[in-house]
């Protein structure tokens, strides 16, 4: 990922802001046209509208913010998870199970969080390459 990471930045370096095409024509001449193409079909959901070619440039920026900070709550709490388990293992009180039960709850409503804002998107009016 880092490898695409720099060829990404190289690309848009060197060749300005390329259109889609242009660009998985260059990633695929660099080597990277399957790993660009897993990337793709994994965030490129109907829920994920800012992934979407017709997204506005904000409004992509704002998803993958919205994303990452999605990402990263779903790994502490996964590891809040963890540490939630072991201690009810060690120690049965109900303080523990309280506690596990409270980041399993928590853990339920962030799996069905989708990067979602409100008033952007195709609907917002704003065209593709509009910043």
């Amino acid at each position: 990922m880092a490898e695409l990471k720099g060829a990404l930045i190289d690309i848009f370096a060197h060749d300005g802001t390329p259109d889609r095409e242009s660009m998985v024509a260059e990633l695929a001449r660099r080597g990277f046209g399957e790993l660009s193409a897993r990337v793709a079909k994994a965030i490129t959901t109907v829920s994920v509208w800012g992934a979407g070619q017709e997204a506005g440039a904000d409004d992509v920026l704002m998803t993958w913010r919205q994303l990452i900070a999605l990402h990263r709550q779903w790994h502490s709490l996964i590891k809040e998870l963890k540490d939630a388990e072991q201690a009810l293992g060690r120690d049965t009180t109900e303080a523990n199970y309280s506690w596990l039960r409270d980041v399993k709850a928590r853990l339920s409503v962030l799996d069905g969080t989708e990067a979602v804002i409100e008033g952007f998107g195709s609907s917002s009016g704003r065209t593709v390459g509009t910043v």
